[in-house]
């Protein structure tokens, strides 16, 4: 593996607390490759069998959904040093239910099945990141589909700002683009409604700080009294 690329993986949150000189004995001992895709090719197909695990060390790719009408949804951009889909890697039938596609040049660290449990079993570092990063993403699939059981943005918007405004503001870990994907609405459509909400006096914005002007408006448009 080339140095740029040890240093790469060793950031991801995968390899939190490994020590880059152990991580890369430890690679030595398994079998891995890394993959490289232009812009716009497809990298994995949806249906097709997960039977190694995918991190991104260079570039963004993108989770599409494809519909017979030739239409496609992006459902998640995933930028390095993140890995592409860890928890399928386990999953019934391993069958990726999306196509991802590099949404630029992008370097991918492929690793085996049996090279990943290799690393569980030799690294307890390694074994609970990985547990953790399973986990954190069935959480935030869960978040993102309670969200859509509200109607209206409005709501949604309220109903994700609500648990995490502690001091009356919150800071987005993530563009507003990744809040409109995880809201599953278009990014203009998120601009309009966050203006629309600070023009009703409801929040405040400031680049990636959502602070709250009324937090009883704000009750009452995650209930649909707004």
């Amino acid at each position: 593996m080339e140095r740029r690329d040890l240093l790469a993986l060793s950031v991801t949150t995968l390899c939190r607390g490994v020590d880059v000189v152990e991580l890369d004995r430890l690679l030595s001992t398994v079998s891995c490759r890394v993959g490289v895709y232009e812009k716009g090719s497809v990298v994995l197909l949806a249906g097709s069998r997960y039977d190694a695990l995918r991190v991104i060390l260079e570039g963004t790719v993108s989770a599409e959904m494809h519909h017979p009408n030739g239409k496609s949804v992006t459902i998640e951009t995933i930028d390095a040093p993140d890995p592409v889909a860890p928890a399928i890697l386990f999953a019934p039938g391993r069958a990726l239910p999306v196509t991802v596609v590099a949404a630029t040049g992008v370097r991918l660290l492929e690793l085996p099945l049996e090279a990943v449990l290799d690393l569980c079993q030799k690294n307890r570092f390694f074994l609970v990141n990985f547990l953790t990063e399973i986990g954190g993403k069935i959480s935030l699939f869960a978040e993102k589909f309670r969200l859509l059981e509200f109607s209206s943005l409005r709501r949604r918007i309220a109903a994700y700002l609500e648990p995490r405004l502690t001091d009356g503001s919150f800071t987005l870990p993530f563009s507003k683009e990744k809040l409109a994907e995880f809201l599953s609405v278009a990014r203009p459509s998120l601009s309009r409604e966050l203006s629309s909400m600070a023009s009703d006096g409801l929040i405040a914005v400031e680049g990636r700080t959502i602070r709250v002007a009324d937090k009883d408006a704000l009750r009452a448009a995650l209930s649909g009294d707004e």
